[in-house]
């Protein structure tokens, strides 16, 4: 019996690789569902057939094309009035402690504290009403 090189006998085989290769991340597709109404539909539909492309097709250069970065609105608020906003804040948070007060220690431990807090928030909150 003749003897194999001591190579082959070590090496393994290479992994065949069939079917179809693998396409590039970056070359990929990514799908978004959306929702639209019945009539807004029926227009996407027939302006498709119109150019007898497929809706989404037809709908893609739509989207791409009416992208705009939003940018949040900024408000002029004058110092009195962020101080107002600071203090609302404020007032929130603590009305989050003493709510956790109220469910570990009972609702009558906390109540009077409650009302003068939300006295207050009603108070800021009229103020900001009035100014808008």
């Amino acid at each position: 019996m003749p003897e194999l090189p001591a190579d082959s006998a070590t090496t393994p085989k290479p992994k065949r690789l069939g079917g179809r290769p693998k396409k590039d991340p970056a070359d990929k597709l990514k799908s978004i569902t959306t929702h639209v109404s019945v009539a807004r539909y029926e227009e996407l539909e027939a302006g498709a057939a119109e150019v007898r492309q497929p809706i989404s097709q037809y709908v893609r250069p739509l989207v791409e094309g009416g992208i705009k970065p939003r940018k949040r609105p900024v408000l002029q608020l004058s110092g009195e009035q962020e101080g107002y906003l600071r203090q609302l804040a404020g007032l929130a948070n603590n009305l989050n402690q003493l709510a956790k007060k109220a469910h570990q220690s009972g609702f009558g431990a906390v109540g009077e504290e409650v009302v003068q807090q939300a006295r207050r928030v009603s108070q800021l909150l009229d103020y900001f009403g009035d100014v808008a």
